[in-house]
């Protein structure tokens, strides 16, 4: 049984149809790379297995599970992260409020550990957000901003997470520090990441393939 399971899918914005005819399957251990320019279509996609977005045909299934018709709220609750483009942190939070927010679903998933023992673990793979625990949100860096939007992300245990252009506006050798805290990470869930650098994707994906125009094709 596949992580993730997408059938059919088509989506946009009301009668404007953005992608059509999205098939995918995804298991655990797989970390697939979806590359394309801007307004291909990529995000429309993530925002729509995760229910941001309504679909106009097929089905998402997680584990099995048919989701299409579930609320993102839900769809989250039951294993679908979303880092999204522009990471949408609280900047009047501090780091560590950030983070805290995500006990909201410890009532529906009591499978999780305690939430100070998930975030030591969030903090030995981000010392940076350890060290500013105390700090604003808006006040981080760049790269420090995304740390703290996968972490969050991270912190509700999913089963796929979903990356929307991690290294939009990084420096390099952030990029390269986000490259490979992501490495660690595979094998832990089913991740499909968003990007228009190729040279990052085809480091962690063991399958990179191009959206055009709302179609996926061969990279």
């Amino acid at each position: 049984m596949s992580a993730l399971a997408i059938e059919g899918l088509e989506g946009g914005y009301g009668r404007l149809t953005v992608f059509r005819d999205v098939n995918l399957a995804l298991e655990r251990d797989q970390t697939f790379g979806l590359l394309g320019a801007n307004g291909a279509g990529k995000t429309t996609l993530l925002k729509t297995i995760s229910g941001a977005l309504p679909s106009a045909k097929g089905r998402v299934l997680l584990q099995g599970r048919d989701v299409t018709r579930l609320p993102a709220y839900l769809r989250a609750r039951a294993g679908i992260g979303l880092v999204p483009e522009g990471r949408h942190i609280l900047a009047t939070l501090t780091v560590r409020d950030n983070l805290a927010l995500t006990r909201a679903i410890e009532a529906y998933r009591p499978d999780l550990a305690p939430f100070e023992q998930r975030l030591a673990e969030i903090y030995a793979l981000f010392p940076r957000l350890q060290e500013r625990a105390g700090q604003m949100g808006g006040s981080l860096s760049g790269g420090e901003q995304q740390m703290l939007a996968i972490a969050r992300a991270l912190l509700l245990k999913p089963d796929v997470l979903m990356l929307d252009e991690p290294t939009q506006g990084l420096a390099p050798i952030i990029i390269q520090s986000l490259a490979d805290t992501l490495a660690a990470l595979k094998g832990r869930f089913a991740m499909i990441i968003v990007e228009q650098n190729k040279a990052f994707l085809e480091r962690l994906a063991d399958r990179v393939v191009q959206m055009r125009a709302g179609s996926i094709a061969a990279a």
